[in-house]
């Protein structure tokens, strides 16, 4: 019985508290964030709804005087639509204060009476600025054009090289106006990222060097400085339109408005160079704050199948410009370029950025291998020091994946065997008959078997010479190599197996390349194939062609697949290829 007394006082205050909470929703306060010591403001607390909003306690407080009040407004509306009559109304009473002296003032919470309820309105906090020191020249201005400044506002004059700074560009005026035209500063030894902007500017009341004006923020930016030593914010220029009375009359005075153009002022900002003390071998550039997750996506690695381990790099600063950690994978690995990812946000005091950066290689043998730790090193300016993050290693457990098509159908001692075997069988004929052995055909035979083994000689050399060299050897077959693996393509794609065909391809491509410029693959890269290929006399069109296949098959291995991509990209492959077999490099 007393637990059900209890469950029964409880939903009786709970019903008793809801109007109560209702009503508190529908009143709202409207007070200014800023205003002036000495003049008068308004308060207005708004009702919208069906009940009757009898009154409202005065809003006292330290600071604040009442000078009149309570104003009571109320406004309804009547509307008939097909038939459907409906009615609303709202109602406002308003209260008139002055500000008895400057800094931060709390308006406190108020009760209403709402329906014959008592609600609870919550307060504001209003700042108070203090009045012009020259009043009576306040006044004067008001006729004329009144006083107008653009500033260019750095979070910092000193600042190390690379490191991000915002600065703000604001305008204050003591009339009404309307910006007309914007000039943006042409930075130079800066990058800027740009705060995004909706288009909305606040325009708030601000006290500058004892006077009141009305401030708006043009431009905000995060800039970087690239080098060392003083550098100068260059001016910039903002186009107002300003109103301007034409007589003293109150009655028929008439406001014309005229065009002005203001300039900040330049802003010298000093950069310290970054210190050398304590400074990493593999520091890129970073300045700011980071921290750094990696991970290995491939849990089973298998031979002649990609491995990917994940770098996320995220945190404030350039992050945007500095180079990537480089991963150390083992010789026994194909190493393909990283692909990288980048997000930012400019905020007001920094620029938040995400890089996200996946290593690929291609395990060829089995077994226990273990990646060494990525490091990333940046510079703190808060901290004034050189920071490094470490990741964990890597143990990879490589197992036997499907197995590769040989790039060679038999060993060069092979080959040499089947042309001595060949060599023998032509020399070891037995003369059938004495008639023939006397014809003149017969005889033509020597010469013939002659050059033929005189040729299977210089064949023979040349393989024993390219064999001690190797990398020459493995270029003479560069383009025999390729036709195979392209040939292994062209079966993938007819059997429809994308992720194969496109790690074939890009194996023919890049295997190509790096027999033919005598480099191991982990070596290559578009940059470094691109000018070893220009500086060997080969037509900027074919280079172009090859870094726009190569870009092409990187880029189709991750994009969704579309009809005829795969087909076009073999052609695209064998013609470049091709292309490049024509020079002798």
């Amino acid at each position: 019985m007393t637990t059900i007394r209890r469950l029964a006082k409880a939903w009786c205050l709970l019903l008793l508290l809801l109007p109560l909470s209702l009503g508190a929703q529908t009143i709202r306060l409207e007070a200014p964030q800023t205003v002036v010591q000495g003049n008068t403001f308004q308060l207005i607390y708004s009702y919208s709804g069906s009940e009757d909003f009898e009154r409202v306690s005065e809003p006292k407080a330290p600071g604040l005087q009442v000078v009149y009040g309570p104003a009571r407004q109320v406004m309804s509306s009547y509307q008939n639509i097909n038939g459907r009559s409906s009615s609303s109304s709202s109602v406002s009473i308003t209260y008139t204060l002055i500000a008895e002296r400057t800094g931060s003032i709390s308006v406190p919470a108020v009760t209403a009476v709402v329906g014959g309820k008592r609600v609870t309105v919550h307060g504001a906090t209003i700042r108070v600025l203090p009045p012009d020191k020259d009043t009576q020249a306040g006044r004067s201005r008001a006729k004329g054009l009144g006083s107008y400044i653009y500033r260019a506002i750095p979070s910092a004059t000193v600042v190390y090289e690379q490191q991000a700074f915002p600065i703000r560009y604001k305008l204050y005026s003591s009339t009404e106006f309307d910006i007309s035209s914007f000039n943006a500063p042409q930075y130079d030894g800066f990058i800027s990222e740009k705060q995004p902007d909706d288009g909305r500017r606040q325009l708030t009341l601000e006290s500058y060097q004892g006077k009141n004006y009305r401030a708006v923020e043009i431009l905000n930016e995060v800039l970087f400085a690239q080098r060392s030593g003083t550098l100068t914010i260059p001016s910039s220029e903002v186009g107002i339109r300003v109103p301007i009375e034409g007589d003293d009359d109150p009655f028929f005075s008439s406001a014309t408005f005229v065009d002005r153009t203001l300039r900040s002022s330049p802003v010298t900002i000093q950069v310290r160079p970054l210190p050398t003390e304590g400074k990493p071998q593999d520091f890129s550039g970073a300045v700011g704050s980071f921290r750094m997750k990696a991970e290995l996506l491939t849990k089973s690695p298998k031979t002649n199948e990609s491995v990917t381990i994940r770098l996320t790099l995220e945190g404030t600063g350039n992050l945007k410009l500095a180079s990537s950690p480089k991963i150390q994978f083992p010789e026994s690995f194909e190493v393909y370029d990283p692909k990288e990812t980048y997000e930012g946000h400019v905020t007001a005091t920094n620029v938040q950025g995400k890089k996200v950066i996946e290593y690929f290689a291609i395990p060829r043998r089995t077994g226990s291998v273990t990646v060494p730790p990525l490091t990333f090193s940046y510079f703190d300016p808060q901290k004034g020091r050189y920071e490094i993050l470490r990741s964990q290693s890597f143990s990879l457990q490589v197992a036997q994946g499907k197995a590769e098509v040989s790039e060679e159908k038999g060993s060069l001692r092979q080959q040499e065997e089947s042309l001595h075997t060949l060599r023998s069988d032509e020399g070891t004929k037995e003369i059938t008959g004495l008639r023939v052995a006397k014809s003149w055909g017969y005889l033509l035979l020597y010469p013939l078997v002659a050059l033929i083994g005189l040729g299977i000689y210089f064949i023979l050399a040349r393989r024993r010479s390219l064999r001690a060299d190797s990398l020459s050897y493995h270029a003479s077959r560069a383009s025999a190599v390729a036709t195979r693996r392209l040939r292994k393509a062209r079966q993938l794609l007819e059997a429809g197996s994308r992720e194969p065909f496109y790690e074939e391809t890009l194996r023919a491509l890049w295997g190509y390349l790096g027999d033919k410029l005598r480099l191991p693959v982990s070596e290559l890269s578009r940059a470094t194939v691109s000018e070893l290929l220009r500086g060997r006399g080969l037509e900027e069109s074919t280079i172009q062609g090859l870094t726009e296949v190569i870009d092409e098959v990187e880029y189709a291995r991750y994009a969704p697949a579309k009809e005829g991509d795969m087909q076009a990209l073999y052609t695209k492959t064998a013609t470049v290829i091709s292309e490049i077999d024509r020079h002798k490099l």
